[in-house]
This record gives structure tokens, sequence and C-alpha cells, in this order.
């Protein structure tokens, strides 16, 4: 056991390290000019940074740990008297580098603050850089102090991320460590921005690792000690009398008929993932351009869009990001499963229609939970954030009112189902995805020429520039787009069950 331990903690000893080093000097070295802290106080700044801990610290801890996972070997697991013993000697091999990584930090910057004059107190003065001090103060008497006991919890927070990444692995695979760890990062990453998520007790990792930030929480030490302390004993009863099996997340679409096999081919992960990772970062990318504003505010600037005639390159870019990803989703899945390659599958349909009925309902379906899931996160997004929902930044028309999101909500469930029909017909007129699918892409484009007639293209109707909704807009009534989507929407579905047969 002596011999694997000495081997694993070799493993992550290597270029991650040497990055934080480097890292850590130069930050040290530019915090170091024209500072009037005292070393004990200067010392503690650095090592309770949180910005260089979440973004520079902990992604190479991660880094380190998700580099070094491998499946274990016949031949190590032949020397180990049981599997236990063994797992726990990978553990400590985690815990002992965790402690290195937080001993190098303590090194350098205890090495570049020689030279600072002795004081073991903290600052006076109440400066906004020295707000987090008094949180310190109330708790831990002394800089020093301090300085220990948030070292002593990063060690003992990293070892159980560590071990936690390391269990996971073998009763999953690497794909599922990706994702929750990925996952994970996010949500501490965003926790700057978002107290309430910061707060949020068990789910966010900078609870485990940064001291301080349980500080604005009562009880919030204690609240993250209990959840590591479970989060471990829950993993030594799975090591102990679970070990030799191996866990699968699956994600299966059950039922009979096309419409089901098409449905499990469709809503898959991977795309289930891709569309929430493109919602989710639209939403934070929107909320980070705004200032504080309300929740209705904020949906009034992700939908906004641009004007007929104008053109804002970054607002053209999110539209063709917005519009074009469930599309090109559904555009890669109707190349891969209505080709001819799936030949077989089209000669046991009995009926030509139901390959209609299975594409069409699949398509709406899709679409319509790719707007579902738009609110979904921008409600919860902005929920954390403690918004209120009056809009006070942006006016809306007094006759409309509460009544316009459900019906802003289904104009755009129209035209999203608006948009996959053009491109369904033009697929089997074409029979060509990718012309189709650029046809109705550049539909957007349309909307940079200036002429009024372009007010009706589908493609960015239900937008708030187009609508009538905000005070003084020359926009179309929400009737007058309602008719033109619903009208297009029937026209479309004719055209499809009268065209439909020349795909065979």
């Amino acid at each position: 056991m002596i011999s694997i331990l000495k081997q694993d903690v070799r493993k992550y000893i290597g270029a991650p390290l040497l990055l934080l080093a480097v890292i850590l000097i130069l930050f040290s070295i530019v915090e170091r000019q024209g500072t009037f802290d005292n070393y004990e106080v200067f010392v503690l700044r650095m090592l309770t940074e949180h910005y260089l801990l979440i973004y520079c610290m902990t992604p190479i801890f991660l880094l380190s740990i998700f580099r070094n996972l491998e499946e274990d070997t016949p031949f190590l697991l032949i020397r180990c008297r049981n599997f236990t013993s063994y797992f726990y000697t990978k553990w400590l091999a985690i815990s002992i580098y965790a402690i290195l990584f937080v001993l190098l930090q303590i090194i350098i910057v205890v090495i570049m603050g020689i030279g600072l004059p002795q004081g073991n107190v903290y600052p006076l003065n109440s400066s906004s850089e020295n707000e987090l001090f008094y949180y310190f103060e109330a708790v831990l008497s002394t800089p020093l102090l301090a300085t220990i006991s948030s070292s002593v919890y990063m060690m003992v927070g990293l070892a159980t991320v560590g071990v936690s990444i390391l269990t996971i692995f073998h009763f999953f695979d690497r794909r599922v460590v990706t994702v929750m760890v990925l996952l994970a990062y996010g949500i501490m990453a965003i926790s700057i921005k978002i107290p309430t998520i910061g707060s949020l007790p068990f789910i966010t990792l900078n609870r485990y690792i940064i001291l301080h930030h349980n500080f604005a929480m009562e009880n919030g030490v204690l609240w993250s000690v209990t959840g590591m302390i479970v989060l471990v004993y829950v993993q030594i009863i799975c090591i102990r009398f679970t070990w030799s099996r191996k866990l699968s997340l699956s994600w299966k679409v059950t039922g009979k008929g096309l419409f089901y096999y098409y449905a499990q081919a469709l809503w898959t992960r991977k795309i289930i993932l891709l569309l929430c990772v493109i919602v989710g970062i639209l939403t934070i990318w929107k909320a980070m351009n705004g200032m504080e504003e309300s929740l209705q505010d904020y949906i009034l600037r992700f939908f906004y869009g641009q004007e007929i005639g104008n053109f804002h390159l970054l607002t053209f870019l999110e539209q063709l990001i917005y519009y074009g990803t469930p599309l090109y989703l559904f555009a890669l899945f109707i190349e891969t499963w209505c080709s001819d390659d799936n030949l077989p599958v089209f000669m046991r349909i009995k009926q030509k229609k139901k390959w209609l009925f299975a594409i069409v309902l699949n398509g709406l379906i899709f679409h319509i939970i790719y707007i579902i899931l738009t609110f979904a996160f921008l409600f919860i997004f902005y929920y954390l954030s403690n918004k209120t929902w009056i809009a006070h930044t942006i006016q809306i028309s007094e006759n409309i009112q509460m009544s316009i999101w459900p019906i802003f909500i289904c104009l755009k469930i129209l035209e999203f189902s608006a948009l996959f029909f053009m491109f369904f017909l033009l697929f089997i007129w074409l029979k060509n995805v990718t012309a189709s699918y650029l046809i109705v892409m550049a539909m957007h484009a349309l909307n940079i020429v200036p002429n009024m007639l372009l007010s009706y293209n589908p493609a960015g109707l239900a937008t708030i520039a187009r609508l009538e909704i905000l005070e003084g807009s020359t926009g179309i009534p929400l009737s007058g787009a309602f008719t033109v989507l619903i009208l297009g929407f029937s026209l479309l579905l004719i055209f499809i069950s009268r065209s439909y047969k020349r795909f065979f």
C-alpha cells in the first residue's frame, strides 16, 4: 500500500503545481507593490482572494484530479488484499496532494510578504477592499488565526472534492464526471455575481473550499462541515458495500411506433445538455450586460431583437445562435434518420402519413420545449438573484400590462413552429438539409433591409422590437402578429401535407 500511495502522490505533482506557483507569484508581486498592509494581513489577503481562488486555484486543482483519473488495473488489484483498503489509499493520496497544494500557496505568499512590517491586527480603515476583514474579525480574533483557519479549511475542502470526484469516476464514467464537475464549477463561478447561489448549502463548491463564503449565512460553517461529513460517509458506505457495481445514467424514451422511435433518437442526453448550455450561456450573457433591473426588464431585453432596417452585429449573432440552435439540432436529426440509409424503416411503414406525423410532432415538441426551457432559465436565474417582477427601467404599454406574457409565449411558439415548418417543407422539396437550413436562417438577414413589408417576416417577428409593446412603439400589434403567424403556420402545414409524398 505504501508503494501505491507514493506512486499516486507523484502522479499529481507536475505541471499544474508549476502553473499555480507562477500565477500566484505574479499576482503577489502586483499586489505587493504599493500595499499598506502589515505582513499578516497581506498573507491573509492573498490566501483569501476569492477571484484568485475561484478562477485560478480551483480550476487547476480540478484539472490535476481529472487528468489522473484512470481505471483500476488488474495488476494493482491483485496486489491488494481487499478493494476498500486500496481505494482508501487513493483517497489518502488525494488528501496529501490537497495539503501540498495549499502549502505551496502558503509558502509562496509567506516568502513574497517578507519585508512588510509586522502587526497581527486587522486594518482599521473602512475601505471597500477591507470589507472582508470585518467578517473575519467578528469570528477570528487575529489575521494569523484567520489565515490558519482558512488554510486548514481549504485543505479539508479540496480533499473532500477530490475524493468525491474519484468516487464518482469509479461508479460511473469520465463523461458523468465531466458533466458534474463543469456543472458544480459553473455554479461556483456565478456565485460571485449571484450571492443567493453562493449562500446555498451543500451544492456549491465555494462553500466547501473558501471559509469566508460561509460567513454570510447563519451557521454557514456548520452546514458546510456537516455536508462534507455526510458526503464522505455516504461514499464510505458505497465503497464498502457496492464497490463492484458499475452504474450508468440512462436516458431512454419508451414506447412503440415510429414517433417513439424518432423521439428516442432525438431526445438524447447530448442534445438536452447542449440545449441547456446554449440557453444558459445566453441568459447569463444578457444578465452580465444589464444593470439593476427587474425580471420583466430582463425578459424584455432578452427578447428585444433588432428593428427593421437596423443592424447591430452582436444582437444579430445572438439572434442567429438562439434561433439556429434548435433548428440545427433537428436538421442533424433529419439528416441522420431520414436518409437513404434508413430505407428499411420506410419500408416497414404501412402508411406514409405515419412518417409525416412522427417528424412533425417531434419537431413541434422539440421547439416548444426549447421555448419553455428558455423561460425556465430566465425565471430561475432571476429568482435566485432576488429580483422583483415590476419593470422600472422599461415602460410597457399600460393597456397590455400582465396579459402580454401568455400571449408573447404563444407567439414565440408559433414563430419557432413556422420556421420549423418552413425548413421541413424546403427539405421535402429540395431533399437537402444544409440548403434548407441556410435558407431559413438567411431570412433573419432580410430584417436588415429597410422595408416595412419585411416587418411581417416570420423570422424574428415575435421580438419586442417588432411588436407594439413598449410605449411609443410603431411595431406590429399583437393581434396582427398572431394573425400572420397562425396563417403562415396553417398554410405551411397544408403545403407539407400535400407535398410529403415527394420525399419517398
